[in-house]
């Protein structure tokens, strides 16, 4: 089973990058990434680093709750449940801890 976020976060991507009239491998030449690991994010498989991110949220001229906007009501308990397992996974992990906090931030 692919990661919920994961598949939230690719398929907002490939939304928001048909919407700008972008290819595939335009935006893919645009942030840096070869066009099979972008495929790969914008189908849940894979997961864009914070680096990638940052270009995403920059090319695409969005903020980041745009990339891991859900709608649906079961779809966001799915997020959250899949966000709680992810905290107990690093919660003695500080520096993951903090990256995470100042995404955190940046959301609201």
């Amino acid at each position: 089973m692919k990661n919920k976020i994961c598949v939230v976060l690719g398929s907002n991507i490939k939304k928001i990058r048909k919407s700008k009239g972008l290819k595939q491998e335009e935006l893919a030449e645009m942030i840096g990434l070869e066009v099979k690991s972008l495929s790969l994010i914008e189908t849940g498989n894979g997961f864009a680093s914070g680096k990638t991110l940052e270009k995403l949220i920059d090319v695409l001229n969005v903020q980041i709750n745009e990339l891991f906007a859900v709608s649906d009501d079961k779809e966001i308990e799915i997020l959250y449940k899949q966000i709680i397992d992810h905290l107990t996974l690093i919660k003695n992990n500080a520096p993951k801890l903090n990256t995470l906090l100042l995404v955190l931030k940046s959301l609201i």
